[in-house]
């Protein structure tokens, strides 16, 4: 029996333990319990919902973004899938003043979390962008008929939808979506196509991981790729993707987790405090963030493997050796995408230097149309959201894309002025 089968009996045997401990956790919380309030209440309730979040299964969350305030009046935002393929939903957000407004699409990342993870990413773009972004659907519900998916059908996915969405789209690359990203990029900018990105935005990504080594990416030195296929395994029966081989979302869980492993004990016996002296907001906040956190999502195998294989142990796009469905990966292709990169000045997961190193690969994209920053203050999930996100790495991100939406207009302005003959 696989680790896979095993863990879902393991969920199935545990069923009847969460519910029994779910109507225990009711009763002690319900609002006409006389003592629910109190210390004495209050402690085996923090102990009940304890043991129940670290037994209980983690749908995916929804992004279910609140109204904006927009001239005093609150403007709901509209949700819609645009464009559906079989492994992922392109996801759209916007509202009745962003009709007309610059389109900026996010590419997340496929490491485990959901695109749902990015929902503060996207916030602080909806009052004044037409916002986009890749939703992976998880492997394991995909069926195996429905054929690959490996990092080559990841780039052309993201091709597709360039061409979908029209000229002059901001394509933001999140973490290690920063190279598929870019791959996207370099192959339209070589083919001239008409609907490559106006603006190339590539956060915290691992371009070339050989410019500034960690702890995290010297394992693809240490382990061989024959290792990590043994996290690979076959999805259960009970799931429509049935047989299909994936890196299982437990697994990447539990990696994240052991990176910083005393901080998530931390954070787990502070929530059990905050519960028993009913500080209900902070109690509140963790359940937020950890709801989100733990909804895990299988990642196909090949797409797993090919990532690990391409990007962390033979770095092939900075060594110009990636290839496309066979065709070579040219990012010096890059001569009219502007290109911003940026980096938190404490990340320990992407170092400095290895989003930056985009910039030498796209060798012949002129200074005015390059840019890079380094955000002082911020580890790596500090690049994506909290509060200097909101303050400063966000409104640099839309000046950026807004100096350069501008300057693109302008030149388009002053060719067509040029071509009219003089009279």
């Amino acid at each position: 029996m696989t680790r896979y089968r095993l863990r879902t009996l393991v969920e199935q045997v545990l069923h009847p333990v969460h519910t029994t401990l779910n109507w225990h956790h009711q009763i002690l919380t319900h609002p006409s319990h006389p003592l629910r309030r109190s210390r004495l209440t209050r402690y085996p309730a923090a102990s009940v919902e304890s043991v129940l979040r670290l037994i209980r299964q983690y749908p995916k969350q929804a992004f279910s973004f609140e109204p904006l305030a927009i001239d005093g009046k609150p403007t709901p935002i509209v949700e819609e899938v645009v464009v559906e393929k079989p492994f992922c939903q392109l996801r759209r957000f916007h509202h009745a003043g962003t009709a007309k407004a610059p389109k900026v699409l996010f590419v997340a990342a496929m490491s485990g979390h959901h695109a749902t993870l990015s929902k503060d990413t996207l916030r602080e773009f909806l009052p004044d962008c037409d916002v986009y972004i890749t939703d992976w659907i998880d492997a394991r519900l995909v069926p195996q008929s429905e054929g690959r998916f490996g990092f080559d059908e990841y780039v052309q996915y993201l091709v597709e939808f360039l061409d979908a969405l029209g000229p002059n789209v901001h394509l933001v690359g999140l973490c290690q979506a920063a190279v598929p990203a870019l791959c996207a990029a370099a192959l339209m900018a070589e083919d001239r196509h008409p609907h490559r990105p106006r603006t190339l935005s590539l956060l915290a990504g691992p371009i070339d991981i050989r410019v500034n080594r960690n702890t995290v990416t010297k394992l693809a030195d240490r382990v061989p790729l024959s290792v990590m296929r043994l996290n690979v395994h076959k999805v259960p029966s009970r799931y429509p993707g049935a047989g299909r081989l994936v890196y299982p979302g437990y697994l990447q869980l539990g990696a994240f987790v052991s990176l910083n492993l005393r901080t998530h004990i931390g954070k787990h016996v502070q929530f059990f405090k905050d519960v028993a002296q009913g500080n209900q907001a902070a109690a509140q906040k963790h359940r937020l963030f950890y709801d989100e956190y733990n909804a895990m999502m299988d990642a196909t195998a090949e797409f797993y493997l090919e990532t690990l294989q391409r990007v962390f142990m033979d770095q092939q796009l900075a060594k110009g050796t990636l290839r496309v469905h066979g065709r070579r990966v040219d990012c010096g292709a890059l001569k009219d995408v502007a290109l911003l990169t940026l980096e938190g000045a404490q990340d320990d997961l992407v170092a400095i230097g290895v989003t930056e190193a985009a910039q030498g690969l796209c060798g012949n994209l002129p200074a005015r149309l390059r840019e890079h920053h380094v955000q002082e203050g911020v580890g790596h999930y500090g690049v994506f959201n909290g509060s200097i996100y909101k303050s400063e790495i966000a409104p640099r991100m839309k000046a950026f894309m807004g100096r350069h939406a501008a300057a693109s207009a302008k030149d388009k302005k002053a060719k067509m002025a040029a071509a009219v003959p003089a009279p």
